[in-house]
């Protein structure tokens, strides 16, 4: 456990937090009930400085991030693009703060890459740069770790849509707008997306599957042959995964099942329900819909699963990971 710098308690600092992703953490941080005395709301983009936001039911002005808030704080959430994060980043160490880098794609080099459900038991109180992998990579990680208990997992294609939130608060509000449009019969706007987006399926301009993967290798066997492709969906919040993974050995649907129930990370469909990706919506864990043998492999099967990009992929994998360095715990 690190003891807080303050005698009132732990300050926590908030990079960007006008992102979906910096909202998101302030909201499980309430609902954990995080015992924090201090919650600094600060800015590395030069765009929100002086916003008023809120922090609980107080209002709070974000100012400008800087050496003088960095030093009064004991964990700092870096959200939003890496550029303006990475030079504040490299102050965890003479600013001595716990750094947990959710840029993408990440800034901190040099920092450990840390998913609740796969490594948290393997990071104590001498990590202080931690780096919370792409919201896309965490999926993969957790399902793979749990799989590879079972045996070797020799290849995995993961097929993935992703919504329009990876691009925060104005993907959202365009693919809204375009909906609109398509709907009306009117111009469709392009100012986030490189063209329709709405009732639309394609692959994702951003091409970072290779960043991804390389992430997912560093938390998993690295000899897998892991393949990647990312596509734009017309889903606001959420990732959908298809994925096919082939074992050395034959492994029966059942025995798969039962090892990624074992995982507090996931859950599955129950009775009659059927996950699809509206369900991942304020989930805390990866939902799988299916686990099913592929009729013409052997050793292959297919995993339906989806996930809240901005929760379970982001904001609470952060705090999951805070809470076991400050407090030597690991849950979730």
């Amino acid at each position: 456990m690190i003891d807080p710098k303050s005698a009132a308690g732990y300050r926590v600092g908030i990079v960007n937090p006008q992102t979906l992703v910096g909202t998101e953490i302030q909201s499980i941080l309430r609902q954990r009930s995080f015992p924090y005395a201090k919650i600094a709301l600060l800015d590395s983009t030069g765009q929100s400085t002086g916003m008023l936001r809120e922090i609980g039911d107080e209002p709070a002005i974000v100012l400008p991030v800087s050496d003088d808030e960095l030093e009064d704080c004991d964990i700092v959430f870096f959200c939003g693009p890496a550029e303006g994060n990475r030079e504040w980043i490299q102050r965890y160490e003479e600013d001595n703060f716990l750094a947990i880098d959710l840029s993408q794609p990440s800034s901190a080099a040099d920092g450990r890459l840390a998913v609740a459900g796969v490594n948290l038991d393997e990071i104590g109180g001498g990590d202080r740069l931690l780096v919370s992998p792409h919201p896309i990579a965490i999926p993969i990680a957790i399902v793979l770790h749990q799989i590879e208990l079972l045996g070797r997992v020799e290849i995995c294609t993961a097929t993935v849509v992703q919504p329009a939130s990876e691009f925060d608060q104005i993907g959202i509000e365009e693919l809204a707008r375009q909906t609109i449009s398509v709907l009306n019969i009117q111009t469709v706007p392009h100012e986030v997306f490189d063209r329709q987006a709405a009732f639309n399926l394609y692959p994702a301009t951003e091409r970072n599957e290779e960043f991804i993967t390389t992430q997912v290798h560093a938390l998993t066997d690295p000899d897998t042959h892991l393949a990647l492709l990312v596509t734009q969906g017309t889903v606001f919040h959420g990732h959908t995964f298809s994925l096919f993974v082939k074992t050395k050995e034959d492994l029966a649907p059942d025995r798969i099942t039962a090892t990624l129930r074992a995982n507090a990370a996931i859950a599955f469909a129950e009775g009659d329900q059927a996950f699809g990706t509206i369900d991942a919506a304020g989930k805390d864990e990866v939902l799988i819909a299916e686990v099913r043998s592929d009729a013409s492999i052997r050793g292959g099967f297919w995993v339906w699963a989806v996930c809240d990009n901005l929760r379970r992929s982001s904001a609470l994998n952060a705090v999951l990971a805070a809470e076991k360095v400050l407090f030597g715990k690991a849950e979730g």
